[in-house]
């Protein structure tokens, strides 16, 4: 066979494969209007299993979940969805509903969280970058044009303290990666990473909580009242999987 049949074959299996997903975000969006939400969440799902992560997506399923019920899984999929479009103000408000539905308290957003409500890590990624080639390129004009020395060590000194600040952003907005959501109703918090270990207390489902570090099949979180335990991996879900870090 031709190398040109082969990219035509490949190209015909593209398009169809593109068909049938958009087939099914439509056949899940339908399910969604005619109020059949399970099938519209086994639909979302179905999408993003193929597609991978997008924050409408993320927010359709988390819709979808909510109108079921089930508001620890429709709080997973919005903050992974605001983790997509941090500036959206559709999600947050999504988020906060899904929260109080759920019976957690409702906190401030941390200033960090703040920034990352505007700027996401790409974002940032981009701020750092053209600080940083401003302020080498501030280095060389400052050698190549010593009469314009002053205003090139002002530029220099301004770009990096912007690397700076947005360098110390992105590692206050790390923390980020290493938070999870309580999704087992039957979830606890044991003194020390032994199944038989005594109960702390009792994690709300739906809780967002900090993983600081693993043990075994046990994790040390923290919720948002600053008390800590430890819990199994199968009771609460990150928001960022790990194969997505990168």
């Amino acid at each position: 066979m031709k190398i040109p049949s082969l990219l035509v074959l490949a190209g015909a299996a593209l398009f169809l494969a593109g068909l049938a997903q958009a087939e099914t975000l439509d056949d899940s969006n339908r399910a969604f209007a005619a109020g059949h939400y399970h099938d519209s969440t086994t639909g979302y799902q179905a999408v993003l299993a193929q597609n991978g992560y997008s924050a409408p997506v993320l927010f359709d399923l988390g819709n979808s979940y909510y109108r079921e019920g089930n508001y620890a899984q429709a709080i997973l999929a919005y903050q992974r969805a605001q983790w997509l479009a941090p500036g959206d103000p559709d999600i947050a408000a999504n988020l906060q509903l899904a929260q109080q539905q759920a019976g957690l308290a409702v906190t401030e957003p941390r200033w960090s969280e703040k920034i990352a409500q505007v700027l996401s890590a790409s974002d940032l990624a981009w701020i750092a970058s053209g600080a940083w080639i401003v302020f080498c390129a501030s280095l060389l004009l400052r050698v190549v044009l010593p009469q314009r020395r002053s205003l090139f060590s002002l530029t220099g000194t301004a770009s990096a303290l912007l690397l700076l600040g947005t360098i110390a952003v992105m590692v206050l907005q790390s923390n980020q990666l290493n938070r999870a959501v309580v999704t087992d109703k039957n979830a606890s918090l044991l003194i020390s990473p032994f199944p038989a270990a005594q109960t702390v207390f009792s994690p709300p489902l739906g809780e967002t909580v900090d993983v600081q570090k693993a043990y075994d099949d046990f994790l040390l979180v923290k919720d948002s009242a600053g008390r800590t335990g430890w819990i199994s991996k199968t009771q609460i879900t990150p928001i960022i999987p790990a194969h997505s870090n990168g």
